[in-house]
């Protein structure tokens, strides 16, 4: 397959942290337009690999390529939404203010396509509330907002899920899977449940022996 095609290249990464080692020969390809899961125990290294893809934490070997652009020191992939811990918001002021101030790096939408975005997701955004004051699931959905909001071409999800209602939930599983096969989006994420994973992703691989390898079912009584 052409390199072109792929979304996310990995090539033998090596990553050690916190001196734990995670991936001694990590190889792994995401292909445009794939949704897939990555599942693990707690300290495997989903959390890692995910930062790694995004640009945030380095390899200690190994080349990483996202939409055909290798990723160097100081460089981060382009075109991608990401939902990782510990979003940085500004808590004095509101929803809509804080994905305005965003948005206005790349001015890719409008402010009534935030709008939009946020009712998506179930906050107002006429709403004066300071996000200091949200609730953890209004965090967790205004950083799906965040995420999603300009439509990028790869969506790097860690945990989406977390502290957020049922209601919610079957919004946002029914939106990323309409992104992803009406739109092409690419997703890559990780989730603790199994019924988000066999609700969106097509492909799930499976963090073993300090690599991944392609899974084809997960037991029901499984937890990640």
């Amino acid at each position: 397959m052409e390199k072109s095609e792929m979304m996310v290249q990995i090539n033998h990464v090596k990553k050690a942290y916190k001196g734990n080692v995670l991936y001694t020969d990590l190889n792994f390809s995401v292909e445009r337009g794939e949704s897939c899961a990555i599942v693990g125990v707690n300290g495997s290294g989903k959390s890692v690999l995910l930062k790694m893809i995004c640009g945030l934490v380095r390899p200690d070997e190994g080349e990483i390529t996202v939409g055909g652009e290798k990723l160097e020191k100081g460089k981060f992939p382009k075109d991608i939404g990401v939902i990782l811990d510990n979003a940085g918001f500004l808590p004095n002021e509101t929803g809509l203010k804080n994905l305005s101030i965003i948005a206005g790096i790349l001015r890719k939408v409008t402010k009534e396509e935030l709008e939009e975005t946020m009712r998506l997701v179930g906050l107002d955004p006429a709403s004066k509330v300071k996000v200091g004051k949200y609730s953890l699931g209004m965090k967790q959905r205004l950083a799906i907002a965040q995420a999603v909001m300009e439509k990028p071409s790869l969506l790097i999800l860690d945990e989406p899920f977390n502290a957020i209602d049922q209601q919610t939930v079957k919004d946002f599983r029914q939106l990323l899977r309409r992104l992803n096969t009406q739109e092409g989006v690419t997703i890559l994420m990780t989730s603790h449940h199994l019924e988000d994973i066999q609700d969106i992703c097509r492909n799930i691989y499976q963090i073993d022996s300090r690599g991944l390898k392609k899974i084809e079912e997960i037991e029901k009584n499984t937890a990640y």
